[in-house]
């Protein structure tokens, strides 16, 4: 069994970016263009975040985000405080 460690469970200073730019409503296209990306890193980022968070979609992270649903990561929950 591996067991990830304390950073995997953790995002990036990207996710975090990426994250906050979903938080704000922005779709893909417009994420990519804002962070100077391009959309399939977007979608690699955001896909790692809803693994992360434990999430199925990006509503799911939203309610997350603002306390409506839970978040079981707790490494996350810490560093996640918008």
């Amino acid at each position: 069994m591996m067991y990830k460690t304390k950073q995997e469970k953790l995002l990036s200073a990207r996710e975090m970016e990426v994250l906050l730019c979903i938080y704000n409503g922005l779709s893909n296209p417009e994420i990519a263009q804002k962070l100077c990306i391009t959309i399939s890193t977007v979608k690699a980022h955001t896909s790692n975040i809803l693994q992360k968070m434990g999430a199925k979609n990006r509503i799911e992270a939203l309610l997350m985000l603002v306390g409506q649903k839970e978040i079981k990561n707790k490494e996350l929950k810490q560093q996640i405080k918008f």
